[in-house]
């Protein structure tokens, strides 16, 4: 009890108001995604951008039926050896495996919702999810 009263001593109340203000800010990024998740328009598509060095090398609409595995190599912008093999399985996307040495990229799962982000660091390679009003051309009038 000795030892907990000399830490006591040492607690001002700046520091308490200071902890609960920083508790308070970690779920700001939550509030924020679960704000754009139910702002999303209605007829909106998505849509896996998939980058390379920074550069947009494909864009995939994700959609129920779409199935597609694609193999990025050195051809797409990777340096060496390096490889990617991205699947797609209707509405989602997910890096299913690559020779990245800590599998950060395999190991993040599966990615369908605007916001969420895959990255292979070693090859620079990042899948980002984005949500699209369609353009004239795609909308389709019922008669």
């Amino acid at each position: 009890m000795l030892r907990f009263k000399k830490y006591t001593a040492m607690i001002r109340p700046l520091d308490v108001i200071l902890v609960i203000f920083i508790m308070l800010a970690s779920f700001i990024p939550m509030g924020i995604l679960a704000w754009q998740q139910q702002n999303i328009p209605e007829g909106a598509q998505t849509y896996a951008i998939i980058s390379i060095n920074g550069i947009e090398v494909d864009r995939f609409r994700l959609s129920e039926g779409a199935e597609l595995l694609y193999l990025y190599t050195a051809e797409h912008g990777l340096v060496g050896n390096q490889y990617n093999l991205v699947e797609i399985d209707g509405p989602r996307i997910r890096v299913r495996q690559d020779n990245s040495p800590d599998q950060i990229g395999v190991n993040m799962g599966w990615a369908s919702l605007h916001g969420q982000t895959i990255i292979v660091l070693p090859h620079r390679f990042l899948i980002r999810i984005e949500v699209m009003e369609p353009t004239e051309s795609e909308i389709i009038i019922p008669f």
